[in-house]
C-alpha cells in the first residue's frame, strides 16, 4: 500500500469524525421542539386524555359485537365519572364505524347530529390511526370543538369516538384559544 495514503487516513478520519459530531449535534439541536403548553391547554388536555381512556374502555367490547345499545349503554355507563370535563357545558360524544354510521350520541339530544364521517379529521384519523382535532363551525357561525379518537382493537380501526364541545365554553371554562386547541398532541 502505498505510505503516503496511510499518512493521510488518520487525518481523514479525524475530519470525518468532526463532520459526524457537527451533523449529530445540529440536528439535535435544530430539532422543533413543542412549546410549552399553558396551564388552560395543559389541564384541558389532561382532563380530555382521562375521558378519552376510559370512555375508549368501556366501548371497545360492545363496538367489536356492532352492539349499537352496548355502545350507547357504555356511553351513559361512563358519562358520570368523566364529565367532570364538562359539567355544565353541551358537550358531546358520538360513536361511528369505519363506514360513517352513526351507532350512539350520548347526551342523546333531539336535532342532534354528530355525524362528522366527510370531514377531513374523521378521514385523518382512519388513514392514520391517531387522535386529531379540527375546529368546525355550525350553522350559526359558533365554534365547534372535535377531537376524533380512533377505537383499535388489535391494531384494527373498529370506529372512531368524535368528542365535541363549544369553543366559546371550552374557552369560558379552561381559558382555551383556538390556536391552544389545535396545537394541542393527544397522542402522546
Amino acid at each position: 500500500m502505498d505510505s503516503h495514503f496511510c499518512k493521510k487516513l488518520p487525518k481523514f478520519f479525524r475530519l470525518w469524525v468532526v463532520f459526524l459530531i457537527l451533523l449529530l449535534g445540529c440536528s439535535y439541536g435544530c430539532q422543533t421542539k413543542e412549546p410549552p403548553l399553558s396551564p388552560a391547554a395543559a389541564r384541558f388536555k389532561q382532563e380530555v386524555k382521562e375521558c378519552i381512556d376510559l370512555v375508549t374502555k368501556a366501548l371497545l367490547g360492545p363496538l367489536a359485537k356492532g352492539d349499537a345499545a352496548g355502545i350507547h349503554a357504555a356511553l351513559k355507563k361512563t358519562e358520570p365519572e368523566n364529565l367532570k370535563l364538562c359539567v355544565r357545558c353541551p358537550f358531546r360524544m358520538g360513536v361511528m364505524d369505519v363506514h360513517g354510521n352513526s351507532l350512539a350520541i350520548y347526551p342523546p339530544k333531539k336535532n342532534t347530529n354528530l355525524d362528522f364521517y366527510r370531514y377531513e379529521v374523521v378521514q385523518q384519523v382512519l388513514k392514520d390511526r391517531k387522535i386529531a382535532q379540527q375546529r368546525l363551525y355550525l350553522q350559526d357561525g359558533s365554534g365547534l370543538y372535535v377531537i376524533c379518537v380512533p377505537l383499535l382493537k388489535n391494531n384494527e380501526v373498529l370506529g372512531i369516538l368524535a368528542i365535541a364541545l363549544s369553543a366559546s365554553e371550552a374557552r369560558n371554562k379552561w381559558g382555551l384559544t383556538e390556536k391552544e386547541f389545535l396545537a394541542l398532541d393527544f397522542n402522546r
